[in-house]
């Protein structure tokens, strides 16, 4: 399995709306300004540590019964200490995989998404480990259909 990084844009910054424009000099505001939302900021609800956080697209659907799939948008931060629970991005023989941190008894492991498969032992300053996910994104077609392969992943 691979994973695709994702870079931000240059700008975290929403785009402009009529609230950020300056109003002209003459008539009266209207009164439905009172009512007015501000945009959506995805990246406000989804970044804490915008230093930390990274964006990654999944590849493949070895952890499609887990609900990641494959086209899936990670947001990973590095910064997160990660604890029993966690799906992490961890470095295993040079690549980026995707597995959830598990407590056996006293001991931590790297446990893949299928079961059956081998786990790998974790030490708390585990040098494989990559980031913690914290959220992912993925579009929700109709039965038969197949996503759309999203046109702003790169």
């Amino acid at each position: 399995m691979s994973m695709t990084p994702i870079a931000l844009a240059a700008s975290t910054s929403a785009p402009a709306s009529s609230d950020t424009l300056p109003r002209g000099a003459s008539g009266f505001p209207s009164p439905a300004d009172d009512y007015r939302e501000a945009p959506l900021d995805l990246h406000h609800h989804l970044v804490r540590r915008p230093a930390s956080t990274f964006f990654m697209r999944l590849e493949g659907d070895d952890h499609r019964h887990a609900g990641l799939h494959h086209g899936d948008l990670l947001v990973i931060d590095r910064a997160i200490s990660p604890r029993p629970g966690h799906w992490l991005v961890a470095a295993i023989d040079g690549e980026l995989s995707v597995l959830r941190l598990e407590r056996r008894e006293a001991q931590l492991y790297l446990a893949p998404s299928r079961p059956g498969l081998a786990t790998l032992p974790f030490e708390a300053n585990d040098d494989r480990l990559w980031g913690v996910i914290c959220y992912t994104i993925h579009a929700l077609p109709a039965e038969g259909e197949q996503p759309a392969e999203p046109s702003c992943s790169r």
